[in-house]
Parts: structure tokens; C-alpha cells; sequence
């Protein structure tokens, strides 16, 4: 009678199959939203320097970010290219609008109020005539809520 291991002993072996496949899952989870905030937040845009800003409301839900390059052309999520004129401004827009005044009546808001804030992320070097025609088109669009983006002179 021998007490040591046996030669006919099985091997238990966890299985990582499901461990990996999850693991996949989380960083193919990261890499999406990463790319959909960084198409928001454009690199290129410097932003001025205010004296004071405040933090972003929490309580917006829907925002929509509008990059400006320094030549007035609106670089937009989802856009393979910038914005340069009038009319594909305007369009863009208004089609923006309708898309939220739609998703507010599915929502169950029968007077489809649009409570999107429009963020506009304008560079430093953009003209402030850029600026206020921007700010009129989505005035025009629709939109009520806007703000504009800075850094504080602490560099936050």
C-alpha cells in the first residue's frame, strides 16, 4: 500500500476561456468609449485662458461639442470633415435639432422640448466675428442653451 501520488492522478485545470473572453470584452468596452470622447474633445483646439470658469453641469443630459479651428471652420462629431460654409453649418445644425426634438417625443415628451446644451470649444485664435456667427446659427437652429469653453489660469 503505497500513501504518495498515483500515476492515474487527474489534474484539475481552471478554465481561463471565459476569464480571457471577458477580459476582451472590457477593453474592447474601453477602446469604444474612448473613441467616442475623444471625436468630442478635439486635440488641435486652444482654448483661451479666462479668468474664471466653473466645472460643467452635471445635470445636462444632452450635449452636443462643437470644435472651432483658429480659420472658423466647425470641426463636428461624427463629420469626416470640417465644416467650412454658411449652408453646411446651418445644415448641420438643423439636422442635429431634429434628430434631439425626435428622440425627446420617443422619450414620451409630447411637446419635444429640446434641453440640448451646445458646447462650443472655440480656439483662441478664432475670430470673435466666427464666434458670434456660430453662436447665431444655432440660435437660429433652435437651441437655447449654450456655453462656451475655456481653460482658468491654473491650466484646469
Amino acid at each position: 500500500m503505497s500513501h504518495g501520488p498515483s500515476s492515474d492522478a487527474i489534474k484539475a485545470e481552471p478554465n481561463l476561456v471565459p476569464l480571457l473572453d471577458l477580459v476582451f470584452q472590457l477593453i474592447m468596452f474601453f477602446m469604444i468609449c474612448v473613441n467616442f470622447v475623444s471625436e468630442q474633445v478635439n486635440e488641435d483646439i486652444k482654448l483661451p485662458v479666462a479668468q474664471s470658469a466653473r466645472a460643467m453641469d452635471k445635470g445636462e443630459i444632452d450635449v452636443l461639442f462643437l470644435n472651432m479651428d483658429p480659420a472658423g471652420k466647425l470641426i463636428a462629431p461624427g463629420q469626416p470633415k470640417p465644416l467650412e460654409s454658411l449652408g453646411e453649418k446651418k445644415y448641420y445644425l438643423k439636422q442635429q435639432f431634429t434628430d434631439a426634438k425626435r428622440t425627446a417625443e420617443e422619450r414620451g415628451d409630447r411637446s419635444g422640448k429640446v434641453n440640448t446644451a451646445i458646447i462650443i470649444r472655440a480656439d483662441r485664435n478664432a475670430t470673435y466675428a466666427e464666434l458670434f456667427e456660430l453662436l447665431h446659427l444655432c440660435k437660429e437652429a433652435g437651441y437655447h442653451k449654450m456655453q462656451l469653453r475655456a481653460y482658468t489660469k491654473t491650466g484646469g
